[in-house]
């Protein structure tokens, strides 16, 4: 009988005591505890949270937690780093969490972003996440959340991240360093030592990303992709209450280079040209929404949803772009359709487009709403060779069921020398058509009153997308703010 009595004893004590029993074993400081299946993290009253953090996440992994749960207001962290990770990273919300990258403390040549995630499937949410000059080598170029590749075995390329329920703020486009809000790509270290060679097609990142109800502003880049072999990206549902947008001052929102990805980009609220840059950005960020490209290393084919978006031009620069996308150095398929989006000008505007579209075809503009002004809201050209563009016919698009009806736009679709077959619908409230090429106008569309052949409306997105290009392409390799 007694023996049984102090069984059940040394039970009960395991019971009410395996919190800290197992607390221990994660080998972490006392500001990480096991509580059930969760790993939990109190700030650290030292002012710097990376160690807790990493041994954290580090604990998790080895010891398979789905969750690791930021318990304070307020944390502060240089970078952490961690692999295979599957799970929740979280903190209570947006209001009430906060993690700050500490200046100069992020090494910006390595590790490159501040929660780096190795391929798994980690979840970033319920937090604010700043950052302003992270880099220990002023003028570095860092993520604040960076999805990669295996850094040390590049064949394993798996990753698929999650941002959901999280508010990014940069220092905007006065800071020295390039920061990104969130980046999915191969891992820095994957990239040929030689930086004009290209990423080979062995070492790109599959997986996916999704990016949900998300604010980020102030930053140089919001969301970087490049995926392949279909990968799936969905950018959804990110919008602010209040005045303003949920992607806002930053110098590209939204960039994908170099995908082989089903993207969808849905129901947010996306401002550009909203922001000035200085130096070797200047005139070039700041002025475009969504930047699609793809080069000699892109693979053969692409996949872009953009629907039910609102648009705005903050009207900084004369020349802003809602969408722009092209080509550079190879022909590839890319399926592009916009519908149900709405875009709003502004009389600033003189120059640029709502939606530019360079040696690409057969897409779909459907159901859009365009509002105010712009030098024209859709314009397809073929780009310039002398650039490094393909200068191929653009043909295929069907241009039918937008709304033309409150743009104040001089012209409304420019069609130039080099597209054919292309379609303008009926019924899209009499928009005006310059139509330089050999395309099918019908129904109630007018003719432009002036051409726009020789002026910055065909010019200027060849130019826009080669320097922005030129400028996202060295990704792999710090990019500079000054000097570009």
């Amino acid at each position: 009988m007694n023996q049984k009595i102090n069984l059940c004893v040394l039970i009960g004590f395991l019971a009410v005591f395996s919190n800290t029993s197992f607390a221990q074993d994660l080998g972490c400081n006392a500001e990480v505890e096991l509580d059930g299946g969760v790993v939990e993290v109190a700030a650290s009253s030292s002012g710097d949270d990376t160690e807790n953090i990493q041994c954290a996440l580090n604990a998790a992994v080895e010891g398979g937690y789905r969750e690791v749960y930021l318990t304070s207001k307020k944390y502060a962290i240089s970078g952490v780093e961690v692999a295979d990770f599957v799970g929740d990273f979280r903190g209570n919300s947006i209001a009430t969490t906060e993690v700050t990258v500490t200046n100069g403390a992020l090494d910006c040549e390595g590790q490159r972003a501040a929660l780096r995630f190795n391929r798994g499937s980690p979840k970033v949410t319920r937090m604010t996440l700043k950052i302003d000059e992270p880099c220990s080598t002023a003028g570095g170029n860092a993520s604040v959340i960076g999805f990669y590749t295996n850094p040390s075995k590049c064949s394993q390329r798996v990753v698929t991240g999650f941002v959901e329920r999280v508010f990014i703020e940069g220092g905007g486009a006065s800071s020295i360093d390039f920061t990104t809000g969130v980046t999915i790509d191969a891992a820095p270290e994957c990239f040929p030592a030689d930086t004009s060679e290209a990423l080979p097609t062995s070492s790109k990142a599959l997986g996916g990303l999704r990016v949900n109800r998300c604010e980020i502003r102030d930053l140089d880049m919001g969301i970087f992709a490049s995926v392949s072999d279909g990968g799936q990206v969905d950018i959804t549902s990110n919008s602010k209450s209040g005045a303003g947008a949920a992607f806002e001052r930053l110098g590209i929102p939204i960039s994908i280079v170099d995908a082989n990805q089903n993207t969808n980009i849905f129901r947010n609220e996306i401002a550009f040209n909203d922001v000035e840059y200085s130096g070797g950005l200047a005139d070039l960020f700041g002025t475009t929404g969504i930047y699609i490209a793809s080069t000699s290393a892109s693979p053969s084919s692409n996949k872009t949803s953009i629907s039910k978006n609102t648009f705005r031009d903050g009207g900084v620069h004369a020349e802003g772009y809602g969408f722009l996308t092209g080509k550079a150095g190879k022909s590839l398929t890319h399926e592009v359709v916009l519908s149900g989006n709405t875009f709003n000008g502004s009389d600033n505007s003189t120059s640029g487009a709502g939606v530019a579209v360079l040696d690409t075809s057969d897409g779909l503009i459907s159901g859009n709403s365009f509002k105010g002004n712009a030098a024209t809201w859709i314009s397809l050209a073929s780009g310039d060779t002398d650039l490094g563009q393909l200068g191929s016919a653009v043909a295929g698009w069907a241009i039918v069921s937008n709304t033309f009806s409150s743009s104040t736009a001089p012209t409304d679709i420019t069609l130039d020398s080099n597209t054919e077959d292309n379609v303008v619908g009926r019924s899209q409230n009499s928009p005006v058509v310059d139509d330089a090429g050999s395309n099918d106008v019908l129904g109630d569309s007018t003719s432009a009153s002036r051409s726009f052949g020789g002026a910055s409306i065909v010019v200027g997105p060849k130019a826009m997308f080669g320097a922005q290009l030129e400028a996202i392409n060295g990704r792999d390799v710090s990019l500079r703010k000054l000097g570009q």
